[in-house]
């Protein structure tokens, strides 16, 4: 009889311990389940006070807001003018577009467009091109280039089709021979690597603006330009505001960084139809 009992408690014992295993689990996993989709609601929330905090900024609001309805916060910095007009006697720093996808077109201007009296004045007159990106080893980017300047009474463009050697492009007789491609290029005051780099001398008339667009890729990739030199004139004016929002959200934060172009001439532009008569319908 006492065995008997012996055996029914250890048996209650062993049912007990499974029990509260199996409670402990569900408990652990439950907890889990809570933390996650706290930190997923905390996410989303700190994300939406960033994108807030840009729209905020950029309709004349401070650089800080405080959104007590869903305990979020976001702080706004930046909105310097990019490139910055530089100190005399130091080089610029460059202008580094977002990654361009295929065909899509950077645009630099190269004389103020802002005021009338400087608007035929070149500020700059050596350029420093960078473009691709290094680890896309199986997707070299081309690049079309495309200067609008300003001589004897007319507008002109000048172009250079650009190709890396080893692309294996012949056919398209783009030069492949004037750009260094060797890759790993990243000069001082960068943040991105490229691929290729050229320099390129705007001595034809007075030098309005670039247009770039990238060609045989299939990701998107980097593009840079850089006055070349200290002088006076030695420099590109501002082409964009670069503002970043940090949302706080809980424990957790989220970063917005937007590139804001001042003031561009429309992509259509380079597909546009010319006549020198009217164009029937």
């Amino acid at each position: 009889m006492r065995n008997e009992r012996g055996q029914v408690v250890l048996i209650l014992v062993l049912v007990m311990t499974v029990a509260l295993a199996i409670g402990i689990s569900v408990i652990q996993r439950s907890l889990s389940d809570v933390s996650t989709s706290s930190k997923v609601e905390q996410s989303s929330r700190a994300f939406s006070a960033a994108e807030a905090g840009i729209e905020n900024k950029l309709s004349g609001g401070t650089g800080s807001i405080n959104f007590t309805e869903n305990s979020s916060t976001a702080e706004v910095t930046g909105g310097d003018l990019v490139p910055v007009v530089p100190a005399v006697g130091t080089r610029q720093v460059p202008l580094e577009y977002p990654p361009l996808a295929k065909e899509e077109v950077a645009h630099v201007w190269l004389a103020n467009p802002d005021t009338a009296a400087e608007f035929y004045k070149p500020l700059t007159n050596d350029l420093d091109i960078y473009w691709g990106d290094p680890k896309a080893s199986s997707d070299k980017a081309a690049l079309e280039l495309t200067l609008v300047y300003y001589e004897n009474s007319q507008y002109k463009p000048k172009k250079w089709y650009l190709d890396n050697s080893s692309a294996g492009r012949s056919a398209n007789n783009f030069d492949t021979t004037s750009p260094d491609c060797s890759g790993g290029i990243k000069p001082s005051g960068f943040e991105n690597t490229y691929q290729c780099t050229i320099r390129l001398t705007l001595s034809s008339g007075r030098a309005m603006l670039l247009r770039a667009r990238l060609l045989y890729n299939t990701t998107s990739q980097p593009f840079a330009v850089q006055a070349v030199g200290t002088c006076a004139t030695c420099f590109i004016p501002p082409q964009a505001k670069k503002l970043i929002s940090t949302g706080v959200a809980g424990q957790t934060q989220r970063t917005v960084q937007l590139f804001q172009l001042m003031k561009v001439v429309p992509p259509y532009f380079d597909y546009a139809i010319f006549s020198a008569g009217e164009i029937d319908k």
